[in-house]
């Protein structure tokens, strides 16, 4: 292929965003924020969701460009995934024309395999990678890092490190945090947004620019071969209504084998959906608009350190009401 024709196949494909991060750092938050902030940018959004239950999808609010779900498994080991995830990604830029697509991959991806995967494919990749840009969790993201190696490749591979949390956490730990995401990736940029118009702006050109540099830096690269922690992921639906307080006693007797947790919940009495949510180290039982001509239904993804399947829905089946 001609250097001209080269150059031409790379002006046809877009710029890719990774935004990565552990369970629960707040990734579609910050997705959800860039979204729904007024600018003149087609974004592409492909969610990859670890779990059977598609509740990312539902919850980002796209304004500005198209939304795909790649259901089940991690896009950084499994190939027939990887293999879906450049069909959604070429299929987005068909269908979109997006200025950029932004990939957000599970809580326990390992981005340096996606780059992998696309260096693999030569000029007929999909995109071509721009960023990596890593959330991180400023009250849970130490004894994350000090646990969990996908939060360390996470953050190894990432050229922008954005801290969320900061207003929870405590100070020194923030410090110490600072330290250690600088001893394990120094060239990074760490980055936090403040809530407000002004710095959402500037969270919009932060995440979605081309990095200044030309995309994740290839010198980092010298990782190895990837293993997960002994993290399973439980999927629980049921339409039966169910009781708040047994609820989240279940949820919190896990303790902290329970890394991450998030779903819709149909609570007795409620016409509201409620949104149960463990993130770091807080669990959270909020409530949104009613149900309306919506099937009221529980739908939780509960993922951990070896969790017991079998355990977990028999404990939840026991919080139901009648």
């Amino acid at each position: 292929m001609s250097d001209q024709a080269a150059s031409d196949v790379s002006l046809s494909r877009p710029p890719l965003v990774i935004l990565t991060g552990f369970l629960g750092a707040g990734k579609t938050t910050t997705l959800n924020r860039v979204l729904g902030a007024q600018h003149h940018r087609r974004v592409g959004v492909i969610i990859n969701e670890l779990g059977r239950i598609d509740i990312d999808t539902r919850l980002v609010k796209s304004r500005s460009g198209d939304v795909m779900e790649l259901a089940g498994g991690c896009v950084c080991h499994e190939v027939r995934v990887q293999s879906e995830l450049w069909a959604a990604i070429a299929e987005v830029t068909r269908r979109g024309r997006p200025d950029v697509v932004v990939l957000e991959t599970t809580g326990i991806a390992e981005p340096w395999s996606i780059l992998d995967g696309l260096e693999g494919l030569g000029a007929d990749a999909p995109a071509v990678p721009a960023a990596v840009v890593c959330v991180v969790d400023a009250e849970a993201g130490g004894a994350q890092l000090a646990r969990y190696e996908e939060a360390r490749a996470q953050v190894e591979a990432a050229d922008r490190v954005l801290l969320t949390k900061l207003d929870l956490a405590p100070a020194e730990a923030t410090v110490a945090l600072h330290r250690e995401i600088a001893r394990r990736n120094p060239a990074a940029e760490r980055a936090s947004f403040p809530p407000g118009d002004d710095a959402t702006a500037e969270l919009v050109t932060w995440l979605l620019d081309a990095r200044r540099g030309g995309g994740p830096a290839r010198g980092r690269h010298a990782h190895a071969p990837h293993a997960h922690s002994q993290l399973t992921a439980v999927a629980f639906a049921d339409p039966a209504p169910l009781l708040a307080e047994p609820l989240l006693a279940v949820v919190d007797r896990l303790g902290p084998a329970l890394v991450r947790a998030k779903g819709f919940v149909h609570l007795a009495g409620e016409p509201r959906r409620g949104f149960l949510e463990r993130a770091g180290l807080r669990t959270e039982l909020r409530f949104g608009e009613p149900w309306g001509s919506a099937r009221a239904a529980t739908e939780i993804v509960l993922i951990g350190d070896g969790l017991d399947a079998g355990a977990i829905r028999r404990q939840i089946w026991a919080c139901r009401a009648g």
